[in-house]
């Protein structure tokens, strides 16, 4: 799960990083339209921009894809501590059921020593 957190921690920055790009080059060909700019410049500057929303949408998905695998391995790390849990528990009443049965024979033991003793002092 941590190697899963860890994936999706980095398609996180990933995202990130894009958006600022795009954000950046956004800007960039803004100010260059304001300036007034010839339209070779204009659609490099577009390609540009559709090839990062491009990059984009694919870390939006990888981005999701790990988001479902970290619930995923979440789901199975909770069902495992669930049996684990319940393993012990188990564990636990059969020690103190052991624990109870030895405890009865012990002192059917001593009861029968105490009356098999006090008939021979008789």
């Amino acid at each position: 799960m941590f190697n899963a957190r860890n994936e999706c921690q980095k398609r996180e920055k990933e995202v990130l990083k894009l958006v600022e790009q795009r954000d950046g080059i956004s800007e960039e060909c803004s100010e260059e339209e304001t300036k007034g700019m010839c339209v070779p410049v204009y659609k490099i500057f577009k390609t540009f921009l559709k090839k990062i929303d491009c990059d984009l949408e694919e870390a939006h998905f990888r981005l999701n894809e790990g988001k479902e695998k970290v619930m995923v391995k979440e789901a199975i790390l909770k069902q495992a501590s669930i049996k684990k849990k319940t393993l012990e528990t188990l564990k636990d009443f059969q020690h103190k059921k052991y624990m109870e049965t030895l405890r009865r024979e012990e002192q059917k033991i001593l009861d029968e020593i105490v009356i098999t003793g006090k008939g021979r002092s008789a």
